[in-house]
Formats: structure tokens, C-alpha cells, sequence
């Protein structure tokens, strides 16, 4: 009954309220009335009062501040300021500083990771707002966000305070927070070793490392989090002496700091007075301060989901299943990461003042502490060791060595150039730069490894001199001030690409020549996206495991959270998936507030630092990597590129796949002509520009994309400098600099003029359009009288505040600087609109070439050495635009056979075989390629190389399975892909005779001292049916990732043929205008942002005869989102549309099409796909 007793209850239940914000919970009715009518009542039900003295923390101001200020990444912005869709956002002016300040000295950004959702960068911001003097950061174990904070506080005009936590073995976290530059190389060396020192991701201090490591260094005892309240907790009072004893004897009673915490936790009210206690006994004071962790008490959820997926925890458990130590390490019990209540979140001064207004001291005390600290502890530019002792003769010595290798005539202007160029390096100090570069490069060609340089130091003819690029600056007269100005006011950046399967090879190299201590990785920081997000909330809200799967592989890549709800209603894909908004509520709102968190550190792909001084006394080292052994980890310092820029020379070891195409194919061909060298062959080949202008470019590194195929033969490609052009137009992306369709139609006759010789000269190579970053340098240099540093500057000024309109904010100190030297208004104004133009992410003319000549060599390696290619091109994956299952679709179809996996002929990398023709006596050489065992899903390493270190062939199925001894699944797998038909040709009777397989091995094991022929093979079952043709297909999609004999849709030919269906190669032949239906499989989808914030889509549509490039209109996509995206085949129908006799296929309507194929197969459902997604 009802509470009045008049009616039937039905259900009872009570929901919370926002808690954080002492909203009370309520308690819901559903009842039955006396009309046998359903109805419900609610009543609200009294809230906890806090005690009666905590009054006074509330704030009595009503803050009207902006807490919703947060920095995002750029990661969209080269796309979005491009198209328009990015507003101007108001630089934030921080306020005076608060009458009555205080200093955050306890804030933790999200790289403590999982214990905060506040961003380095922004922690200034907040301090801004709040009219504060100083802020420290103190993450755990980390110093990652020390320079982020640093200069943000540089822009907000407050000091920064850079400290670290350290947790004690005893259990509970300290603060140190550096005094001076003493004190920070002291905390950074702390760091290392509690890293270095530990298993890896379980960091911890011992009593030892903090002893040597004390000087300069503030202790602050942690508050709730530290080992003192702790021990108070517990009563454990002698302990607690002690331990302010020990902590006193090592930073001294003046660095002390007895932290008095106030988030209305249940025990502050007993711990509070004995800490008082204690700090007058030891003679220390005492200080305000509790771990900051989130903005505003709203954000707290966002925040304790963090800490639920750091712990794996749910949201209803307090400890999580994730172990906080190693089973090495001491194991006490340590207190949940989830906090109480929203507390601990960014207060104001007048909040502080209210929350200790009975002890304003303890608030003074924070100031003291930030005037004992020095205003800059950052350490600086670190050196490079020294190869050789006179480094300046060394550099001179082997440039002019290579001058006189790669030039067979060294020409006076040749010369001249070589000599500026390095008495420019060598005035500026950089000799011994190039040197390390030069010596990394020496050793990687005596070890036969491809590499090449890219960026802007393809520009120095020395680098071509040196060997570490492969394009002559000098004969296509690249603008070396691009790469290192004369003032010295850029870095070289010395970037090289090499093989990525010989990378790590390069790198040991490094460490092994300068020292583990002298070398180490840069990180890279991972950070909270859509689908991870979704993912993670997910699992801690106790959603089912498949409902968390569909979600996120519905949500792609496109769709960020801010917009989820939004993309839920208006994307077609998602609209028509049934996703329930309701259910799915508190997902959304979490996944805004943990966008660009960060969420794991790893070891960058590329960056590495060298210093002469040992690196852990700039930046903490601590491990990365995966292995099984701590020898196979990794060295990473704690910051990223970004930050690792203002202390060290960064080396890039790239990896390009591309390397690792030519050098695969390189290896193949030199086994029957040990001359062939990659590295020698032309790049002026006629026919290789005329496969790139014909549309040949499936599989090319750096060429093969949709619109690079389309540039190529838009702009009729005729040497290296027009690849190039393309290299530079289309590469940058949505959001690139250059007016690409400009020009094209220039090129191909549209009349231009230039009013000036020095704009002919600039810019007439490339019709009067800036193309690269050079050009932009140049103009600044010739027409504004800039130097070649303040033209770099200017440049990039340009580009990276181009959402702040820059280059429109020095247009009038630009023109009129033009017009003083001596131009007209009208040139100035040319001048103008081509720099002020090129404001989108560019290429500089040496990194276009150096992509374009890979592209070239690629190319005239597939023409000339198809098998060779295509082996090596699926051994390098993922190496270009299109996966696999396309690549070995395009050797197919340019007449290479492709054989399956075989446990008898295969390897761990794909093989080039002759073939028999149609004719058994006539043998093809080299005519087919041999899929890999890497290729088979789910096969383990250590099991490959069993099968390739076994004696082969194998006699028969029994005879595989015991001697290879692989599990049931990787056994179950080779069956499916026909990796054991040479064994036995019944693939379902050899799954079925699986368990008879295992126990003849145990069988010949156990009785190993007889012989093999003792136990002859069990029987395989003969009166099975085998797997029908579309079965087997279908495993081998599933198993391999794509198809051997035929791409499937060529078993649904005749179909398709029959109902007027054309192939992909026809529909490239048909006129403009041609209307046609195509069925295929829709791959590589992309989403490019327009000016009229409409959606298009773009993708290929595959099917056995090649690819067609198709168009979907929003009003197609609206209608038809869902079948394009989420069909495994589709079939298109629209017209044929042709841009400079480059066909696109413009689809009106779009439907899945289910072929007829598996239409009576017991496994009749292709296998479920989710799109492919290019972004942008």
C-alpha cells in the first residue's frame, strides 16, 4: 500500500541528486490509485547536515567566473580554420591579484593520470581567474607538465611552483616542491630513480632515495593523501612523531611543512588539532593546502570516473581490481584513490579566506613558500657530446668528401654554395650537430639500412653532401635560409627517415655510442578520445560488454563529444542505429569533460634526445615499452616534443614505410643481382610519370590516396618538380596552404600575369601560386626587407595564429614596409595577398621532393619488379593508403598470382615463386607471391617461428600438430585459411578430428622412447561434407583479412552483369554525364569539412577490376549514411563526372547489397564491418 494506506504500491526507489552540490536525493512512488490508475509521487528526503563549526567554510561571494576555460588541442584545428568553422577566442585577462591571496601548492594536473582532470596549461588559467600570485603542480612522480605550466604562468603574469608527489613505502604521498635549479635537478633525479629503480608503471620512493636527493627542496606532509594524516588516522601518534622527525632531519625545519587539509572529510576534525600539535612540538608550520583535482564541485563525476577506469573499479566499489603496487614491492594497506566528495576542486581566495578564516596563517604560510622559491628553476639548453675534438675541420672534411662523390663536377657555384652553407653551421655552433647526424647515417649504410632525409634540411646542400638526403639542394636550388637562418634564430631540425623494422636498431646504436645515461626517448602523451571514452566510462557505469562495443564502433572518428548528442540526430549512421540517448546520458555528459585528458605516456615514434651532462638531471627518465623483461623496455624522459624543444637537440629517426618497401624489394632482387641498389636508380624515367599521370599509383607510398592519384592526373605529371607540386597540394590535407585547382587550371593554360621580375622569380616556377614555405620566406626577405630569421619567424607567426586572423593584424606594417623599399601600392597589395594567403599548413619545397623521389622510385619498382614490389609492399604493412585486402587485389589484377598460406612453403615474410602456367610445362619466373604465416589472425610469434624452425615438410596433419603443439584456436585458424590444405584437403574433417590431433601428441610425448611409426596417424572422418565455397571464402576474409584466388564480388560478376551492373574499370571508361550502377565493397571513407558546414563523403568502392572514386552529397548522405557506412558491399547508382578527364563516379542512392553467393550458406552473413574512417 501507499504511504496513506489507500493505494497498491507497485515500485519504490530513490534517486540522487547532484550531491556534489548538497542537492538532496529524492524518494520515488509508483503506485496504483483507487481507480486502478498508474501514478507517482515523489517526496524529498533530508540531506546530512555538516557539522555546526563548518559553517564558516562556505563563501559567501557568488562567483560569476568562467570555470569552463580549458585549452584544447589542435588536432582539428588544421581543418576547421581552413574551412571557417573555428571562432576567435578572447585571450583571457587575468584579473588583479586578490587582496587577500593565497597558493594552490597541492594541484594535481591529468599527468598523475587518473588522479586529476585538470590540464597543466590550464591550471594558470584558473589561477588567472582567481586573482592568485603563484601556482604550484605537483603530479606524481612526474615533472611531464613543469614547462606547459611554466609558460602559460609566463602568459598569465603569476609564478610558476614545480614540485612532484612521492609516495612512501610505508604507503601516502609527500610534496616536494624545488627552491632553486639545485632543488629541480634533485627532484628530476628523484624521479628517475623511483622509476628506473621499480618495475615499470609502479614508481615508489624509499627512505634512501629521498636522502639523497634533499637539497633545496620544500616538504609539504600531503594532507589527507600523505603518510602523517594517515598515521593520525590510525592514533599511531609515536609513529607520527617519528616520522615528522625524519622528514624534519632531511629538508630541515625551515623547508617543513605540516599540511592542514579542509574537504570536509570525517576524520579533519581530529587530525587537524594533532597536527597543530605536532608542528609546535617539531617547531614547524603549518600550511594550507589539500590535492586540487578538478575545477568545480559539477566536475567532480568527471574526475571519480577517472579515477574508476585508473583502478578498474566500478562506480558502486570503492577498491578497484587494478593491484597499486607490484608483487615486488612492500604491500601495506593503502587508502581508495576515489575521493569522498567533490571537495577538492579550485577555490578562490575568498573561499579559502572563509574555509580558514579561523587560521588566515596557515593561508600566509602559502605565500611564504612561494617567496622561498626562486622564479625560474627550469634547467636550460643542454650540449651534444662530442664526436671529435675539433668537430669544425671534421664537418668540413667529409662535406667536401661528398661534394666530390655525389657531384662528378664540382663547379665554382657548387663550391660557393657548400662554403656558406657551413660557414653558416659553423659560426652558429652546429657543427657537431650535423656530425652525430652524419656518424648515425654512416653506420646505418654500413648495415644496409634505407633512409632518407625530409623536411627542411633536404634544403642544405650539406645534407646532400653528408649522405642523409638524397635530394641536391644545390640543383634545385632549395632556399637554405629555410632551414637555418643566418641569425640563428631557428634550431636545425634534422630529420631522417628510415626503415621502421630497423628503427630501434638506429636508436640502440645512439645509446650504445653516447650512453644509456646520455640518451633516451621523448615521450609521447596519449590522451582520452571518443571512442576510448566511451569505452572506458562504459565499463566503470557496469554497461554490458557488447552494448559497450556497439556504441563505440558506432561512434568514428568525426564525431567529437561535444557534439555526440547532436551527432546522434543528425548523422544518418548513428541515427539509424538505434542508439538510446537516454541510456546513454551520462556517457555523454562525462565524455566532454575528459576529452584531452591524459591517459597513458609512451614512447615516441621518432624523437630522440642526446646530451653530454647525464639526461636525468634535465628531465626524469622512467621506463617504456613492452616485453617481458625490463631489458626490453625503453628510456623516455617525461616530456613531450613540445617541451623537450627548450633544453635539448631532438633527433628525429623517422620511420617511413616507404624505406622499408624499397628495401624489401631491394633484398628480393639482389639475391639473383647482387649490384641492384635502390639507391641508384633514376627518378627521370619517363615512365614513371606516366604511370602516375595514368592513374598507377595503387600502393605507392605517399602517392596513393584518391586525391593523389587525381593531382597526378590533373596536373599531368612529367618529372620529380611536378610530383612535388602535388606532394605539397595535396599532402598538407583539409586545410593545406596551397590554392592546388589555382593551380592546375594555370598549368594547363589560364592566363596569370606577375607585375613584378622578383614575383617571376619567386613564384613563376609554380604559376604565380605559393606552393611552398620557401616562397613565403623569400617574399618577406625581397619585398619587406626581412631577414632570413625574422622571415621564419613571420611565417610561422602566420601559420600558427592563423585562427587569430595574424596575418591581417601586420598587413599594414607589412604594406607599408613594401612601399618604402621602393614598390608600387599595387605590388605591395600582390605581395600581400600571396603572404597573408598561405596561412594553411604547408610543405617546404625539400620535403616535397624528398617524398616525391620515394614516390618515383616506388613507382618504377612495381612497373619493372611487380612481384618483388607487392612482396615487399605486404611485408612493410601498414605501409600507405590502402590495407591488404586492396594491395593484393591491385597484384592480382596486374597479373601476379597470389598462393596461400602454406604450413609447408610459407614464412615469416612473403616470398616470390615461380608459377606454372596454363601450360604445366611452361614455367613463369617470379610470377606469383606466397601470402606470410604473419598473416594468419591470432597466430602467436612464438608459434610462427616454431613452424619455420621445424624441418618441413610436414608428412601429415598428425604430423604438424605434434611437433608444432599450437593451441586450439591458432590450430583452428590454420584450418580455416587453408594454411594445412597441402596436409589434407578436407578442411571441416580436419576441424573435427582436432581433439584426436591433441591427444595423439600427448600420446607420442609420453612415450618418448619408442618410435614414431608405433603410433600410426588416427583416421580423419571421411563421410563429412567439406566446406562449401562460400564457407571457405569467408574464413579466409576473416582469418587472413582478405581474399587469395578472387575478390568476392567477382563469384557475384554474372549477377550483378545480368541486372545491368558495371564493373569499376568500365565505369572509368564512360563518358561525363554517364549514368550506371556499380556494386562494391565502400572503403577509406572520408569526411572532409566544407564552407557550407554541409557533409560530404568520399570513398572507394572496390570490387574485382579496381577502384572507383566516389561523391556522396549531404542529401545523398542524409538518405543514405547508414548503408554507405556501415555495408560490408553496396551497390551505387548515380553518374560519372570528369574533372580534366579524371572520372569520379557522383552517387544519387545507395543500398546494401547482399550477395547471392551466401545466400544459402549456413554462415550466410558477411563479417560485420565498421567504416574505415579518414578524418579531414
Amino acid at each position: 500500500m501507499s504511504p496513506d494506506g489507500t493505494n497498491k504500491i507497485l515500485a519504490r526507489w530513490r534517486q540522487t541528486g547532484k550531491w556534489w552540490e548538497c542537492e538532496p536525493p529524492i524518494e520515488v512512488t509508483r503506485y496504483l490509485d483507487h481507480k486502478n490508475i498508474r501514478r507517482e509521487s515523489t517526496t524529498t528526503l533530508p540531506i546530512l547536515a555538516r557539522p555546526t563549526q563548518l559553517k564558516r567554510y562556505q563563501p559567501q561571494e557568488n562567483h560569476k567566473e568562467d570555470y569552463s576555460i580549458r585549452p584544447r588541442k589542435r588536432r582539428d584545428e588544421t581543418v576547421s580554420v581552413a574551412m571557417g568553422h573555428i571562432k576567435e577566442t578572447a585571450t583571457l585577462q587575468p584579473k588583479l591579484i586578490a587582496e587577500t591571496p593565497y597558493v594552490p601548492l597541492h594541484t594535481l594536473s591529468g599527468y598523475s593520470f587518473g588522479r586529476s582532470i585538470l590540464l597543466a596549461n590550464e591550471i594558470p588559467r584558473l589561477a588567472a581567474i582567481a586573482g592568485l600570485p603563484a601556482v604550484a603542480i605537483v603530479d606524481r612522480f612526474s615533472l611531464t607538465g613543469a614547462f606547459e605550466l611554466a609558460k602559460e604562468c609566463a602568459k598569465q603574469g603569476i609564478k610558476p611552483l614545480i614540485g612532484a608527489s612521492f609516495e612512501l613505502p610505508e604507503g601516502g604521498d609527500i610534496v616536494l616542491i624545488a627552491r632553486t635549479s639545485l632543488g629541480y635537478k634533485n627532484l628530476s633525479r628523484l624521479i628517475t630513480d623511483c622509476h628506473l629503480g621499480e618495475p615499470r608503471l609502479h614508481p615508489l620512493t624509499t627512505w634512501h632515495r629521498l636522502q639523497t636527493c634533499n637539497q633545496d627542496l620544500i616538504c609539504l606532509t600531503g594532507g589527507s593523501i600523505g603518510p602523517l594524516d594517515r598515521l593520525l588516522i590510525r592514533r599511531d601518534y609515536p609513529a607520527a612523531n617519528a616520522l615528522v622527525q625524519k622528514l624534519k632531519s632531511l629538508y630541515g625545519p625551515q623547508n617543513l611543512f605540516i599540511e592542514v587539509e579542509r574537504t570536509f572529510l570525517p576524520w579533519e576534525r581530529e587530525t587537524e588539532p594533532r597536527l597543530r600539535e605536532l608542528a609546535a612540538h617539531h617547531n614547524l608550520k603549518c600550511v594550507a593546502a589539500y590535492p586540487i583535482t578538478h575545477r568545480r564541485p559539477q566536475h567532480f563525476p568527471a574526475q571519480d570516473i577517472l579515477a574508476c577506469t585508473e583502478t578498474l573499479s566500478l562506480v558502486d566499489e570503492i577498491i578497484g581490481r587494478k593491484p597499486r603496487r607490484h608483487e615486488s614491492q612492500p604491500q601495506p594497506i593503502l587508502p581508495p584513490l576515489r575521493a569522498l566528495n567533490a571537495e577538492r576542486y579550485f577555490r578562490t581566495s575568498p573561499e579559502m579566506h572563509t574555509l580558514y578564516q579561523d587560521a588566515p596563517h596557515l593561508l600566509a604560510n602559502t605565500l611564504l613558500i612561494a617567496d622561498l622559491c626562486d622564479d625560474n628553476v627550469l634547467p636550460g639548453r643542454t650540449e651534444l657530446p662530442p664526436v671529435t675534438e675539433n668537430p669544425n675541420q671534421m664537418l668540413r672534411e667529409v662535406t667536401y668528401a661528398g661534394m666530390h662523390e655525389w657531384h662528378r663536377h664540382v663547379t665554382p657555384p657548387l663550391k660557393a654554395r657548400i662554403d656558406r652553407e657551413l660557414d653558416r653551421i659553423i659560426s652558429l655552433g652546429y657543427a657537431n650537430h650535423f656530425l652525430v647526424a652524419w656518424d648515425m647515417c654512416q653506420w646505418a649504410s654500413e648495415k644496409n639500412i634505407q633512409f632518407s632525409g625530409r623536411g627542411s634540411v633536404v634544403d642544405a646542400a650539406v645534407a646532400f653532401c653528408l649522405g642523409f638526403s638524397r635530394i641536391d639542394a644545390f640543383t634545385h636550388n632549395l632556399h637554405f635560409e629555410r632551414f637555418l637562418p643566418p641569425d640563428g634564430t631557428k634550431h636545425p631540425d634534422i630529420d631522417i627517415d628510415f626503415e621502421a623494422k630497423r628503427r630501434d636498431d638506429v636508436r640502440n646504436y645512439l645509446i650504445h655510442k653516447y650512453g644509456q645515461d646520455h640518451v633516451a626517448t621523448v615521450a609521447a602523451i596519449g590522451s582520452y578520445r571518443v571512442r576510448g571514452i566511451i569505452r572506458e566510462v562504459g565499463k566503470a557505469l557496469a554497461l554490458p560488454d557488447p552494448l559497450i562495443g556497439f556504441l563505440a564502433k558506432k561512434v568514428h572518428g568525426s564525431v567529437n563529444p561535444e557534439s555526440l548528442y547532436e551527432a546522434l540526430q543528425k548523422r544518418p549512421e548513428l541515427r539509424d542505429s538505434k542508439i538510446s540517448r537516454e541510456r546513454f546520458q551520462w556517457v555523454f555528459k562525462l565524455a566532454e569533460n575528459l576529452q584531452d585528458v591524459p591517459r597513458n605516456m609512451r614512447a615516441h615514434s621518432s624523437g630522440v634526445v642526446i646530451s653530454q651532462t647525464p639526461i636525468a638531471d634535465t628531465v626524469p627518465v622512467m621506463w617504456s615499452g613492452s616485453g617481458d623483461d625490463q631489458d626490453s623496455y625503453l628510456r623516455i624522459i617525461q616530456w613531450d616534443k613540445r617541451s623537450a624543444k627548450h633544453c635539448y637537440v631532438k633527433f628525429d629517426i623517422l620511420c617511413l614505410r616507404g624505406q622499408d618497401v624499397l628495401s624489401g624489394t631491394e633484398s628480393r632482387l639482389r639475391q639473383s643481382d647482387p649490384t641492384f641498389r635502390v639507391s641508384k636508380l633514376e627518378t627521370d624515367d619517363p615512365t614513371i610519370y606516366a604511370a602516375m599521370r595514368s592513374h598507377q599509383t595503387v600502393g605507392i607510398p605517399q602517392s596513393a590516396s584518391p586525391a593523389m592519384t587525381q593531382a597526378h592526373a590533373r596536373i599531368r605529371t612529367q618529372n620529380l618538380k611536378d610530383a612535388s607540386l602535388v606532394q605539397a597540394g595535396i599532402r598538407p590535407g583539409v586545410g593545406g596552404a596551397v590554392k592546388l585547382n589555382t593551380l592546375i587550371a594555370r598549368r594547363n593554360g589560364e592566363k596569370y600575369s606577375l607585375s613584378d621580375p622578383g614575383l617571376e622569380k619567386i613564384v613563376g616556377d609554380t604559376y604565380g601560386i605559393v606552393v611552398f614555405q620557401e616562397q613565403i620566406d623569400q617574399l618577406l626577405e625581397h619585398f619587406v626587407g626581412y631577414s632570413g630569421g625574422e622571415a621564419e619567424e613571420t611565417r610561422e607567426k602566420i601559420h600558427e595564429k592563423r585562427h587569430h586572423n595574424y596575418g591581417e593584424t601586420i598587413a599594414d606594417s607589412l604594406r607599408r614596409r613594401i612601399i618604402e623599399r621602393g614598390h608600387t601600392p599595387e605590388i605591395a597589395e600582390e605581395v600581400l595577398q600571396l603572404i597573408i594567403g598561405f596561412k594553411g599548413y604547408g610543405f617546404a619545397q625539400g620535403h616535397a621532393l624528398a617524398f616525391a623521389e620515394i614516390s618515383a622510385r616506388s613507382v618504377y619498382c612495381q612497373q619493372n619488379f611487380p612481384a618483388e614490389y607487392f612482396a615487399a609492399l605486404l611485408d612493410a604493412q601498414p605501409a600507405g593508403y590502402y590495407g591488404p585486402a586492396t594491395l593484393v587485389n591491385e597484384a592480382r589484377i596486374r597479373g601476379l598470382q597470389v598462393l596461400p598460406v602454406d604450413v609447408n612453403l610459407s614464412h615469416d615474410h612473403v616470398l616470390v615463386e615461380d608459377i606454372r602456367a596454363d601450360d604445366p610445362t611452361l614455367i613463369i619466373p617470379r610470377g606469383g607471391i606466397r601470402l606470410d604465416l604473419g598473416l594468419v589472425h591470432g597466430l602467436s610469434r612464438q608459434t610462427l617461428h616454431r613452424i619455420i624452425e621445424s624441418p618441413r615438410p610436414f608428412a601429415t596433419f598428425f604430423d604438424f600438430v605434434t611437433r608444432i603443439r599450437p593451441r586450439r584456436d591458432e590450430l583452428e585458424q590454420l584450418i580455416l585459411c587453408g594454411a594445412l590444405d597441402s596436409l589434407h584437403p578436407h578442411r571441416r574433417a580436419m576441424l573435427w578430428s582436432i581433439n584426436a590431433a591433441f591427444q595423439h601428441a600427448r600420446t607420442i610425448l609420453e612415450s618418448d622412447h619408442t618410435l614414431p611409426f608405433a603410433h600410426p596417424d588416427p583416421p580423419i572422418p571421411t563421410d563429412i561434407p567439406d566446406l562449401n565455397l562460400a564457407e571457405r571464402l569467408l574464413a579466409e576474409r576473416n582469418v587472413l583479412g582478405l581474399d587469395i584466388y578472387q575478390h568476392l564480388l567477382a563469384y557475384e560478376r554474372a549477377r550483378i552483369k545480368a541486372k545491368g551492373g558495371i564493373t569499376a574499370t568500365e565505369a572509368r571508361q564512360l563518358p561525363h554525364g554517364a549514368k550506371a550502377f556499380i556494386v562494391g565493397n565502400p572503403i577509406r571513407l572520408r569526411m572532409p569539412p566544407t564552407p557550407s558546414g554541409k557533409r560530404v563523403v568520399f570513398f572507394d568502392l572496390e570490387d574485382e577490376t579496381g577502384l572507383m572514386n566516389v561523391t556522396c552529397f549531404d542529401d545523398t548522405y542524409q538518405k543514405f549514411g547508414h548503408s554507405i557506412i556501415l555495408s560490408r558491399f553496396a551497390t551505387v547508382i548515380g553518374e560519372i563526372q570528369r574533372r580534366e578527364d579524371y572520372p569520379a563516379f557522383i552517387a544519387h542512392s545507395v543500398h546494401p547489397y547482399h550477395p547471392l553467393l551466401f545466400a544459402d550458406s549456413q554462415t550466410n552473413r558477411t563479417p560485420a564491418k565498421t567504416a574505415d574512417f579518414l578524418v579531414g
